[in-house]
C-alpha cells in the first residue's frame, strides 16, 4: 500500500506532478486555488490523454476580486479544456468557502494543507498525503460528485478522513485523544470548543503560527499561553507558516483552519494518519519550525521588515 508523507517547500511540486500524469481513466481535483503553471499544464496534459478531469474551485476565493466564476484562475483552468465548476451555491456564500484541498483518481488520492499555487512550492509550509487506501478514495470520490453535482454527500462512516461541514466535533476528539499535540496552523481561529481543547492540554501542547496572525489570534493564543500552552511564531517571510496540521501519536492533515466558519459550514477535508514514517517525517519538520520560530511576535516582525519580501498565498 502506498501511504507517502511530503512537506514543502522541501518536496518541490514534482509528487504532484506525477500525480496528476500517472491518474487512471478520471482526476477529480477539488482545490481552493489552482495558478501553479506547472500544475495547468499537467492538466492539460491529463486531458489530451483521454484522462476524464473534473475541477471544483471556490468562486470567489479571499482576497482576490471576482464573483462567481469571473476571476482570472478559473478562466485559465478551463483553458485547459477540463470540466470546471464553481462550487455548490452553499460553499459560495458571505464567509463561506469551497476550502478544501484534494485530489483523487481511479488508484490513489491525495490530501493536503496545500494551495496549487506557485507560492505552496516555494514559500510556504505545507503537507500532502498520498495514499491508494480504497476507503479513502471512495469516500473522496462520492464528496466530489456529490459537490460537483450540487448534492449533499451525506455522513457516511469516513474511517480517515475529516470532513467540513461538520469537522468540529470530530477534531476536538482527536485532539483529546492525544496524550501530547504539536500543532502547525495558518489561523488560530475563533472556535472556543478547538481552543479550550487545546488549552486543557496545557504544556502538553506547543503551537506554531504564522506572525501575520489577526488581533483575535493574538488574544486566543495569550489565552492558550496563559493555559500553559507553548506557543512560537514563524516568521512570515522565512517560512509561511500555512499548514493545518496536529501531530501525536497519530497525525492530522487537512485544509480546516480553527474558525466555526471552517469546521461547520465551510467544504473542508482532512485526514488522519497513522503510519510511522509519516509522523516521524511531520515531527522532524515541527522540530525543525520549531528551532526557526520566535517566541516573541515582534522579534518574528522585526525579521519580515528586516528582510523585505513577500509572499502570496491565501488560506
Amino acid at each position: 500500500m502506498v501511504n507517502k508523507l511530503y512537506a514543502e517547500p522541501d518536496a518541490g511540486i514534482a509528487p504532484l506532478i506525477n500525480f496528476i500524469k500517472k491518474s487512471k481513466k478520471f482526476l477529480y481535483i477539488n482545490s481552493y486555488l489552482i495558478d501553479d503553471p506547472k500544475i495547468l499544464d499537467a492538466i492539460g496534459n491529463a486531458v489530451k490523454h483521454k484522462i476524464n478531469v473534473k475541477i471544483i474551485v471556490d468562486g470567489r476565493p479571499y482576497g482576490i476580486n471576482g464573483d462567481d466564476g469571473t476571476h482570472d484562475e478559473i478562466k485559465i483552468l478551463k483553458d485547459t479544456g477540463a470540466n470546471v465548476k464553481i462550487a455548490p451555491p452553499r460553499f459560495e456564500i458571505k464567509n463561506v468557502f469551497d476550502h478544501a484541498k484534494y485530489m483523487v483518481t481511479y488508484n490513489k488520492a491525495d490530501i493536503g494543507t496545500l494551495n496549487l499555487t506557485e507560492a505552496a512550492f516555494s514559500k510556504n509550509r505545507e503537507y500532502f498525503f498520498i495514499t491508494n487506501n480504497k476507503d479513502v478514495i471512495k469516500s473522496l470520490e462520492k464528496i466530489f460528485l456529490s459537490d460537483f453535482s450540487d448534492k449533499h454527500a451525506g455522513k457516511d462512516p469516513r474511517k480517515y478522513l475529516i470532513v467540513s461541514p461538520g469537522s468540529e466535533k470530530n477534531l476536538q476528539d482527536f485532539i483529546e485523544k492525544e496524550k501530547k499535540v504539536f500543532i502547525e496552523t495558518e489561523e488560530m481561529g475563533d472556535d472556543e470548543n478547538i481552543i479550550n481543547t487545546i488549552m486543557k492540554k496545557g504544556k502538553k501542547a506547543k503551537v506554531i503560527v504564522p506572525d501575520t496572525v489577526s488581533p483575535t489570534d493574538l488574544s486566543n493564543l495569550r489565552k492558550l499561553k496563559k493555559a500553559g500552552v507553548k506557543i512560537k511564531y514563524m516568521p512570515a517571510n522565512k517560512l509561511y507558516m500555512h499548514a493545518k496540521t496536529i501531530i501525536g501519536k497519530r497525525a492530522f492533515i487537512g485544509s480546516e483552519n480553527f474558525t466555526k466558519s471552517s469546521l461547520n459550514r465551510n467544504r473542508e477535508v482532512g485526514v488522519i494518519i497513522n503510519k510511522h514514517h509519516s509522523i516521524s517525517i511531520l515531527k522532524d519538520s515541527f522540530s525543525q519550525d520549531w528551532k526557526n520560530a520566535s517566541r516573541s511576535i515582534k522579534k518574528a516582525k522585526n525579521y519580515v521588515s528586516s528582510n523585505n519580501k513577500k509572499s502570496r498565498d491565501y488560506n
